[in-house]
């Protein structure tokens, strides 16, 4: 089919979705206009190097994109969930299919918060980067010790003739450990049972007073603060596509993961990613940290 072919085909196309109100084609074609339009006005700007205009030159096979590129992209639709766990990852390198990631942070309250982030990742992942095989894992680096305070001792010597160097004492100051401890950390309040959430169901539930989302996206369960940004109302009752949730009421599209706007309004109010865990078939959130 030719371009103008194609421009008529898509016209008619949507004329008809919108006749018929089928609201699912419409958010398909609001999401690729979303990817699509910032990449061409990067590329429109001569910036080929912009991550969107990569993304989009790749899909059609027009340009090779560095693999770090892909795996970027794919922590970044993930690190704000990763963050509500009071954690944060950094991406090393990419050699072939593993992808080598530094994980530090990550709440340590709750056995299966890691499990859960780590599946998040893997996930997010297999959809950016289709060469991924396994993550592997490294340390987070050492706290590397303060200057050191070096203090003379023995008897105080007359400076005109001393007699000699001072012997000297050496003390390494470290991080005040009740500071560490003090970090904020997630606590975890139990809200149901996995099996009473179904891939592709959405539920609200109540944590702790605080009204919570939760989704399952084909096994992997996330969790937003319950109420569309416009006015507050549950968003129990939309649609999940994917991992876009669509608001019953406003018909305002968020992505699950990352709380972020995935409509075209990319830079309106998001909403709140709360940290979840899943736990022998568990399901547990935060609202609150300790």
């Amino acid at each position: 089919m030719d371009f103008d072919a194609a421009v008529a085909e898509l016209s008619t196309l949507v004329e008809t979705l919108e006749r018929d109100g089928d609201d699912r084609a419409l958010l398909l074609l609001e999401l690729i206009d979303a990817i699509h339009r910032p990449a061409l006005q990067a590329i429109a700007a001569g910036d080929f190097t912009d991550r969107a205009a990569q993304t989009v030159l790749a899909m059609y096979d027009l340009v090779d994109v560095e693999p770090e590129l892909l795996v970027e992209e794919a922590l970044d639709d993930v690190r704000p969930y990763i963050e509500s766990h009071g954690g944060h990852v950094e991406l090393l390198r990419v050699e072939g299919g593993d992808v080598h990631l530094r994980l530090g942070g990550a709440c340590d309250g709750c056995a299966g918060s890691a499990a859960t982030l780590a599946r998040g990742i893997e996930q997010a992942l297999r959809e950016h980067f289709p060469p991924f095989e396994r993550i592997v894992s490294h340390p987070p680096e050492p706290v590397a010790p303060s200057l050191l305070q070096i203090e003379p001792t023995g008897p105080s010597l007359p400076e005109p003739e001393p007699a000699g160097p001072s012997l000297l004492q050496i003390e390494m100051v470290r991080p005040d450990s009740a500071a560490v401890a003090s970090l904020p950390r997630p606590v975890f309040a139990t809200v149901g049972e996995l099996s009473d959430l179904p891939s592709g169901a959405l539920k609200s539930v109540d944590a702790d007073g605080v009204a919570v989302l939760l989704a399952n996206v084909d096994g992997e369960v996330y969790a937003l603060r319950d109420g569309c940004p416009v006015d507050g109302r549950t968003l129990e009752g939309g649609r999940l596509a994917g991992a876009v949730v669509v608001c019953p009421w406003h018909n305002c599209a968020f992505d699950i993961r990352s709380g972020k706007r995935a409509d075209d309004e990319p830079g309106a109010a998001a909403m709140r990613v709360v940290p979840i865990a899943v736990q022998d078939g568990v399901l547990r959130v935060a609202v609150n940290v300790a």
